[in-house]
C-alpha cells in the first residue's frame, strides 16, 4: 500500500470535523485540498489511519470520507477488518470523484 497516501482532514466548521481520506494520486489529493476550504490535511501512515477508523481519536469515531462514488458491492467490502482492501477502495472512490469533478482535463 505504499502507493497510497493517507490523511486525516481536519475541518472544525463541519459536522464531522475529521475524516479519513486516502488518495492514489497527487492530483486527486491536491484537488481535495483546494476544494475543501478551511481544512487542514494531516498526513498519516496507513497504520494511524486504520487505528483512527477502528478506535477513533480522543474518543470520537473518525469516518471514512467521501464514499459516494463507490458501488454498492464496493461499499459492502469496506471494513476495518481488511484495511488493505478498504484503503484501496477509498482511494479509488476519491479518484473517481476527482475525475468526475473535471480533474481529468489534463489527461
Amino acid at each position: 500500500m505504499s502507493d497510497l497516501q493517507f490523511f486525516i482532514r481536519h475541518q472544525p466548521d463541519f459536522i464531522r470535523d475529521k475524516f479519513i481520506l486516502v488518495f492514489k494520486s497527487d492530483e486527486a489529493r491536491d484537488y481535495f485540498k483546494k476544494a475543501i476550504k478551511g481544512s487542514r490535511f494531516e498526513e498519516v501512515t496507513s497504520e494511524v489511519a486504520e487505528q483512527a477508523a477502528r478506535i477513533g481519536i480522543h474518543g470520537k469515531l473518525i469516518p471514512y470520507g467521501y464514499t459516494l462514488k463507490l458501488t454498492d458491492e464496493e461499499m459492502s467490502q469496506l471494513s476495518t477488518a481488511n484495511w488493505d482492501i478498504t484503503a484501496k477502495l477509498l482511494a479509488e472512490g476519491n479518484e473517481r470523484l476527482y475525475k468526475e469533478a473535471g480533474g481529468n482535463n489534463h489527461e
